[in-house]
């Protein structure tokens, strides 16, 4: 898979790099959630990994952005100051996973097993199909 990783720790941010590139998907690093835009407004990704709290801005502002860009990409948000409330508000706006930091190696990486097995489901289309007569 395309991953973009949205994380301003360093740290982390590298963590994650390593080791979601050792289980064989394609990583892009970003800073911030501007950056995050715009490079989804240039390529493809099949998941985002975003840090809740980027220093522009919140994923919940974040989000809706993304799936205006990459409408079928799937997100997977992480936080160190989880809530019942932040994930409720993260879930409303369709996020497949919502991880508490700090976060099992073993979970993340079975998650990402799961995803790459399953792409993503194409929405249906509007239009309706010329072949078939309705009755």
């Amino acid at each position: 898979m395309k991953v973009l990783i949205a994380e301003d720790e360093v740290l982390h941010a590298e963590m994650l790099r390593g080791m979601v590139a050792s289980w064989g998907h394609a990583v892009t690093v970003v800073e911030n959630g501007r950056e995050a835009l715009e490079a989804a407004a240039c390529r493809k990704f099949d998941l985002f990994l975003l840090d809740v709290f980027l220093p522009d801005m919140t994923a919940m502002e974040l989000i809706p952005q993304l799936k205006t860009l990459q409408e079928e990409a799937r997100i997977i948000t992480l936080t160190g100051q989880s809530s019942r409330e932040t994930e409720r508000k993260l879930r409303e706006l369709g996020i497949s996973y919502y991880m508490a930091k700090p976060f099992q190696r073993d979970e993340l990486h079975s998650i990402l097993v799961h995803m790459a097995a399953r792409p993503c489901v194409q929405r249906r289309s509007r239009t309706p199909n010329p072949n078939i007569n309705p009755t």
